[in-house]
């Protein structure tokens, strides 16, 4: 839960990936071994893990809709829900949890399976502006 709870708290409005890409390329890095890392010019991020003729692969996005956050938002756990909030503002906020969810669930995919294939989009709350420009050569096997 952890894992999620530091997703939801890295603010990636569309354009503004930079922090949480390398977020992830550290957690990576540091949690799971036998991992490429490679991207490409839009600035997609791809992880492939294991060798084999063909590879599943779990696809979701960086980018969330929220254009602005508190300085001190928080992504607050309570028995049954997460929910975003400022302190100083008194109010709650949204936690990009679309398509955070979607990271978290690729990375704990990433960590459990052996072999398989993971991206990352930028910029798909724009209109799709990361999966058209992708490097679809990930995608051949």
């Amino acid at each position: 839960m952890e894992l999620l709870k530091s997703l939801y708290e890295i603010h990636s409005p569309s354009g503004n990936e930079k922090k949480l890409k390398r977020f992830i390329k550290r957690w990576v890095a540091n949690n799971i071994e036998g991992v490429v890392c490679t991207w490409d010019n839009a600035g997609n991020v791809y992880f492939t893990k294991g060798e084999s003729e063909t590879y599943p692969v779990v696809v979701a996005h960086l980018d969330q809709v929220q254009k602005a956050h508190a300085k001190d938002f928080k992504a607050v756990v309570t028995e049954d829900i997460i929910f975003g909030y400022s302190p100083s503002e008194k109010e709650y906020q949204g936690l990009g949890a679309d398509d955070k969810n979607g990271l978290w669930i690729a990375l704990k995919c990433l960590q459990t399976f052996d072999v398989i294939k993971v991206a990352f989009f930028v910029g798909e709350e724009m209109g799709c502006v990361g999966s058209s420009k992708c490097d679809m050569n990930f995608f051949a096997d």
